[in-house]
């Protein structure tokens, strides 16, 4: 039976895997309301082999990639012409130093977002599980209903792609790369890609993701791997208003009629 406490128990991270999978935050909470209306409507069969959360994972990442048309899709190449087109320049005195460093870390955060979006759905959704949430192979086939080799082949595909692209463009992984947050959040700012009066990163959050995860992949063995894993593990991991969302939730018509029956 679905109850109240059980939605504000697992929401956190249902919402933080679906962030991470669309961008955006509207998308986020509409997949994830879709992701719930689907457990309600088939808790009958969840035959608890599994934890809760890994079926309830597994129902998010299936419908995420029935429906990747509908989420924003980027390609490398055209985001690093974006980046590298921007203006490097320095905040001005307009905002405080407090400030200051809360927009540098939009920047940041917005930035490494958008690079999972480059990411095809698939391996964006893998690396998610396998290597930010550092969610076993054992757990993490069975999400993706595959077998254990081949989900650690196609991480290993995903973050060979990714980690490539950030070698070769992001100074937060190498230093002599061009693009850096400090110089690229003005013109961020200016293009519209980041709204000061409305942050979508950095505006609320209460923990990170490295303290929240609680079950581990096998150790990477390359110490520049892990610098890559740390910098997303170091991400907000956001505590919505559960207990709103879960009220709206059991307010809503489609979950009514499921009761109903």
């Amino acid at each position: 039976m679905i109850d109240r406490e059980l939605i504000e128990k697992y929401q956190p991270y249902l919402y933080n895997l679906a962030l991470r999978l669309v961008y955006y935050r509207e998308d986020a909470l509409d997949l994830t309301n879709d992701v719930w209306i689907k457990i309600i409507e088939n808790i009958h069969t969840f035959e608890k082999k599994s934890e809760f959360k890994t079926w309830a994972y597994r129902i998010m990442i299936n419908l995420f990639l029935n429906q990747k048309r509908k989420y924003t899709q980027l390609h490398f190449e055209k985001f690093a012409n974006t980046m590298n087109e921007l203006e490097n320049s320095n905040l001005s005195n307009e905002y405080d130093e407090p400030f200051k460093q809360l927009l540098i870390e939009e920047a940041k955060i917005g930035c490494m977002m958008g690079m999972l979006l480059c990411l095809n759905p698939e391996q964006r959704a893998i690396l998610i599980i396998g290597d930010i949430f550092e969610i076993n192979s054992d757990i993490s086939s069975e999400i993706f209903t595959i077998s254990k080799e081949n989900f650690r082949k196609k991480l290993s595909r995903a973050r060979s792609d990714l980690y490539n692209f950030m070698n070769n463009q992001c100074s937060l992984i190498n230093k002599q790369n061009s693009c850096k947050c400090e110089q690229k959040t003005k013109a961020l700012i200016e293009k519209g890609y980041i709204n000061p009066k409305n942050m979508q990163f950095t505006e609320t959050y209460v923990d990170t993701i490295k303290k929240r995860k609680k079950t581990k992949s096998n150790a990477l063995d390359l110490t520049m791997e892990k610098l890559y894993k740390n910098l997303y593990q170091n991400h907000p991991f956001y505590e919505d208003d559960m207990k709103i969302f879960a009220t709206n939730l059991l307010k809503n018509k489609e979950i009514k009629k499921i009761f109903e029956l």
